[in-house]
């Protein structure tokens, strides 16, 4: 018995010791090697078809979610017809870039005619409706991980055949009560664990722009929506950039809010460690930087945080104080260098801001920055409780199977995980034998590079930084491409507000574009110069109007 037992701790031993190697020499190899290895399978995309969604045809999907509340309030459109017009969209384009999970088309033209109801009823005065219900009518989709009552919330989990939300998440509440009827849920990678929208179930999800090109994660089925002109306004979720990223490759706003102040709960997956909500945000994504105000405010809805947050208060743009960094960020030995179309769009932006609001920009220099890259995966990947494809028990994800015999079963097909959730063992057993000591010098750095930001920025500056090296990839080139994503984690660990904000095409018709950031509560300096930069820039540019 004893023999036994030695025999079983030594498997174990070895098994660790053999993953810990593996985390320790993926994690040192070179981005070139790995270039080396997926490249050549990838890169067969570019050899297929270019195709783009069809042309917008409909006006009533060039409105923004304002304009749209306010025309059904005032009668000159029906509720019907615009929530008919989205649900149109979204039929014509879904073949192409596949971003549905479930649809609720019946329900919410159901929704729609009680809307036209209330308003042929005079029971509320058009002031009292945009006051009390400024999305009134207004089509709404959600990331399928954000718990919509009766609509599939399983974020594609392997272990788990199907989960139905049981109720709302807090935001989804929050939304149909200022009027907001979502018509359908999104398509994301399992547990969000992705840069890359695809999982088994219900396959790859494509970029309007380009359908041989990844929308990114993990909210790209909302980015593929918005981007197609199928949505308006949606919600996704945010940590490593996955709301800003997916944002940026679609042409479309998406905002990562100061921590604390919207409710993740109704999010599937999610954790309990305490960091959770320091680093995990829920978030708005709109076509248009205008209604990024006014859904920001819906899902905060709490007079005292609206007011920490000065939601209230309109901008002055030329009052503020202007920083930015092209390219000095995360280390350029394991970050792809900043395309020179990005960079000239940067130097666009800020040119703009100058001369039409009278500031005088300024080139920051945030020491400690280019280390972000490990601060960020070391911190946030120490947290505990993260659902993952390892768990025994989908109550108890820190108890976990056999490694080696979860990668077995997926090498033989008897598993259907995903690559990028099976990747996770390695990264967690890397960083949870990572020292405490070493640990708590990276909380050191990252609270040094806080305070720099801090005494930067204050609660009138804001920070203009590159969103991602280059424009959409195409599909399967995140996995030499991942730490790119550096520059987006960065905001997650150090805890600030950024908006994702496109700036144009490039010579290959692909969107590019930055990120906007402030100091903690400053979400509206963030949201005003997106609103800025959109009259010069144009803000979302149809995949149609892209060069072929």
């Amino acid at each position: 018995m004893k023999t036994a037992v030695q025999g079983v701790l030594q498997l174990a031993l070895r098994e660790q010791l053999l993953f810990s190697w593996v985390a320790r020499n993926v994690t040192g190899m070179s981005v070139g090697a790995l270039r080396c290895v997926v490249w050549p399978v990838t890169a067969v995309s570019a050899l297929k078809e270019r195709k783009t969604v069809s042309p917008v045809t409909n006006p009533l999907l060039l409105l923004t979610a304002g304009e749209l509340a306010r025309r059904i309030r005032t009668k000159q459109v029906s509720c019907s017809e615009v929530v008919a017009a989205y649900i149109a969209r979204v039929q014509e384009v879904n073949p192409l870039v596949n971003a549905v999970v479930q649809d609720r088309f019946e329900a919410a033209l159901k929704d729609a005619a009680l809307v036209d109801a209330l308003l042929a009823s005079g029971q509320y005065s058009e002031a009292e409706l945009e006051a009390n219900k400024p999305l009134l009518g207004v089509p709404l989709t959600v990331k399928e991980t954000i718990a919509v009552k009766g609509m599939s919330n399983n974020g594609a989990f392997s272990l788990v055949e199907s989960h139905i939300a049981e109720e709302d998440a807090d935001i989804i509440r929050l939304l149909k009560a200022a009027g907001a009827i979502p018509i359908l849920v999104s398509n994301t990678p399992e547990l969000c664990m992705s840069w890359e929208t695809f999982n088994p179930r219900v396959g790859t999800t494509n970029n309007p722009y380009d359908t041989r090109r990844t929308p990114a994660g993990s909210s790209g089925g909302e980015a593929a929506l918005l981007g197609s002109g199928a949505s308006v306004i949606g919600v996704g979720s945010d940590i490593c950039g996955s709301l800003r990223l997916p944002a940026m490759f679609c042409c479309v706003y998406g905002h990562k809010p100061t921590p604390g102040y919207v409710s993740n709960k109704g999010h599937r997956p999610s954790s309990d460690d305490e960091s959770w909500d320091r680093f995990f945000t829920l978030g708005p994504m709109c076509r248009f930087a205008a209604d990024l105000p006014i859904m920001l405010r819906t899902l905060v809805n709490d007079s005292y945080k609206i007011q920490e947050l000065r939601l209230d208060e309109e901008v002055d743009v030329s009052r503020l104080k202007v920083f930015y960094m092209e390219d000095d960020g995360p280390d350029k030995g394991y970050t792809d260098p900043i395309n020179p179309e990005i960079k000239f769009a940067m130097r666009r932006a800020v040119t703009y801001l100058q001369d039409k609001y009278g500031i005088q920009a300024t080139k920051a220099n945030i020491q400690g920055l280019t280390g972000i890259v490990n601060y960020a995966t070391f911190i946030m990947a120490r947290m505990k409780g993260i659902p993952n494809v390892f768990q025994k028990d989908e109550a108890k994800p820190d108890e976990w199977n056999s490694v080696f015999s979860t990668f077995a079963k997926r090498l033989v097909g008897q598993s259907s995980s995903s690559l990028s959730c099976l990747m996770y063992a390695p990264l967690k057993t890397l960083v949870d034998n990572v020292p405490q000591e070493d640990y708590e010098i990276m909380l050191k750095k990252k609270e040094h590079i806080m305070n720099q930001f801090k005494e930067l920025l204050g609660d009138n500056g804001v920070f203009l930084y590159p969103a991602f090296p280059q424009a959409a990839h195409f599909h399967g080139q995140i996995f030499y491409k991942f730490l790119n994503t550096a520059y987006l984690s960065a905001f997650n660990v150090l805890e600030l507000p950024a908006t994702a904000v496109p700036l144009g095409l490039n010579r290959e018709g692909l969107p590019i574009g930055i990120q906007v950031s402030a100091w903690q509560k400053q979400d509206r300096l963030t949201m005003a110069v997106a609103a800025a930069l959109e009259k010069e820039f144009g803000g979302w540019i149809p995949p149609s109007q892209t060069k072929r």
